[in-house]
């Protein structure tokens, strides 16, 4: 792995509120993406070459964070597989055949939080899931963080939200890297927007992960439709195609 990150030490431990929150767990998990251990309450397991940290308890919002140093280094997360249906195998997938990392809640996300923070892995600015993406990217500075949610064409409010198969958000602004998925995704027939400039809905702005100090437009927020997360995981082929256009970016 590369050596930590003087700009990312930087942020984390500058006088912002927001590394106050993440501190902690930071300095526990940018110890284990070198040598895997306890960080309890959460349960350390092994099975083969893959390192699981498995939550046993709510505390800090709980959540699950695997480590399978043999594949690729980028991490996929999944903070809503309670809710968002069918999000958990995809991640499952494209962590087990390109991504060296995967994080996923542990409790559904509007379940009552044992602390004063929301439950939800998307709004909670301390928890292990942001501490592993902020973690890793220290050892990985260009590593991307696909971040999978699931969405209702039936709630959304323009024309191509409505008809949308994936809309890819990089943040308020967007790169080549975003534009190449979104071009890539739409070759394998899925109707692809990127936020931003082909649609102006569902962009995750808001999203705490882009408090965290993230590498710009390294965080790759993607929505799939109820539709699109149903073929996903009965269409292995599409699935793995899926997973190539992400390779192609990594």
């Amino acid at each position: 792995m590369k050596p930590i990150s003087l700009y990312l030490m930087s942020i984390l431990f500058s006088s912002c509120a927001f590394s106050h929150y993440t501190q902690p767990l930071y300095k526990d998990m940018l110890s284990w993406f070198k040598t895997p251990t306890d960080i309890a309450p959460w349960q350390l397991q092994q099975s083969g070459q893959q390192w699981i940290l498995r939550a046993t308890t709510m505390q800090d919002g709980g959540g699950h964070v695997f480590f399978n140093p043999l594949n690729q280094r980028c991490i996929v997360s999944v903070p809503h597989k309670f809710y968002d249906m069918g999000t958990l195998p995809i991640g499952q997938f494209i962590y087990d055949t390109l991504c060296q990392v995967m994080v996923s809640n542990s409790h559904q996300r509007y379940v009552k939080s044992p602390d004063t923070y929301p439950m939800d892995f998307s709004k909670r600015p301390y928890n292990i899931h942001n501490a592993a993406l902020i973690a890793y990217q220290t050892h990985n500075i260009n590593a991307k963080v696909f971040q999978i949610h699931g969405f209702s064409n039936k709630k959304r409010r323009t024309k191509q939200g409505k008809t949308a198969d994936v809309i890819i958000s990089q943040g308020k602004t967007s790169n080549l890297t975003g534009q190449q998925l979104t071009s890539c995704l739409s070759q394998l027939g899925l109707t692809t927007f990127l936020y931003g400039t082909s649609i102006k809905e569902l962009g995750g702005t808001k999203n705490i992960v882009h408090k965290l100090g993230l590498q710009p437009h390294s965080f790759i927020h993607i929505e799939l439709s109820k539709p699109t997360r149903t073929r996903l995981r009965q269409e292995s082929s599409l699935l793995k195609k899926f997973t190539t256009c992400l390779s192609r970016i990594i």
